[in-house]
């Protein structure tokens, strides 16, 4: 259990907290720059391709961060497990490798007009059904929920036909949902008050600053842009997606969105795999 743990934090530092798995670090490194290469000199360019160049980067990146024994062994188990292929140069996501990519990055969207409502979701699951309870926890959180406080969490978007959804599916405890207008209040704090509380919009602010300040000075370097791009989806994955009416003044999501665009929608393939460009604040 300790040596998971030594190797989760790991992969987590590697990949900017995006990942937290061997399998969901190879599946990454393979999509950064359209495959993996594990054989070459270790940070020398070796092709004139710049991709593969980033590809083998990538390698020499885990070999350095992690282990070469190790990421080798990682790599077989992915192929064993379906979700890398060999391909020309190295080896390459499979369309089952693509899916769980896919449960990584974030599932980013354009925001709608706010409709200025608020949603209440409270819930009574009993404690012998913990399991469940722990799994709606984190499907609230997958569709942008937040806690309040315990079995109280706030939606900006209608979630009635998702948990109509879930009900029909579970058909355990008790789930209702609640609609507050736009001069709502939870426990005397205003509508903006709650909303940077509950999603922690400072906090993410400040980290879509230091991404910025780490960013502007664009880096060839592939380990650089691996790392870079990772922690920029990590928190592209924790943005709760909030029209611009509900943001602050000084949000910053933009300012990164753009950034990211300029410098990596040409240079890595990791970006045909997210909807990316779909936010404008």
């Amino acid at each position: 259990m300790g040596r998971d743990l030594k190797t989760s934090n790991l992969i987590s530092r590697i990949t900017g907290e995006l990942a937290t798995t061997t399998m969901d670090l190879v599946v990454l490194s393979a999509a950064f720059a359209g495959g993996l290469i594990l054989f070459g000199p270790q940070g020398k360019d070796l092709y004139a391709d710049k991709k593969l160049n980033d590809a083998l980067r990538v390698s020499s990146l885990m070999y350095k961060k992690w282990n070469k024994s190790s990421f080798r062994k990682a790599v077989g188990r992915a192929m064993g497990n379906g979700l890398l292929k060999k391909v020309e140069y190295g080896f390459g996501l499979t369309a089952e490798g693509e899916k769980r990519l896919r449960t990584i990055l974030p599932d980013y969207k354009q925001p709608k007009q706010w409709d200025g409502k608020l949603w209440l979701i409270t819930y009574d699951i009993p404690d012998d059904k913990r399991r469940t309870r722990d799994k709606f926890r984190k499907w609230l959180m997958e569709i942008g929920c937040r806690m309040i406080q315990e079995s109280v969490w706030l939606s900006v978007k209608n979630p009635t036909e998702w948990i109509n959804d879930y009900i029909s599916r579970s058909k355990k405890g008790s789930i209702i949902v609640s609609c507050l207008g736009k001069d709502g209040s939870v426990g005397g704090e205003n509508l903006q008050e709650l909303l940077d509380r509950v999603f922690d919009l400072a906090k993410l602010n400040k980290e879509y600053i230091k991404w910025i300040e780490s960013s502007v000075e664009y880096s060839e370097d592939g380990e650089r842009k691996f790392g870079l791009a990772c922690r920029y989806l990590y928190l592209l994955q924790q943005d709760p997606m909030f029209p611009k009416e509900l943001l602050p003044i000084d949000w910053m999501g933009g300012k990164a969105m753009d950034l990211f665009d300029k410098q990596y929608r040409s240079e890595l393939d990791i970006y045909q795999y997210f909807n990316a460009g779909a936010q404008k604040y």
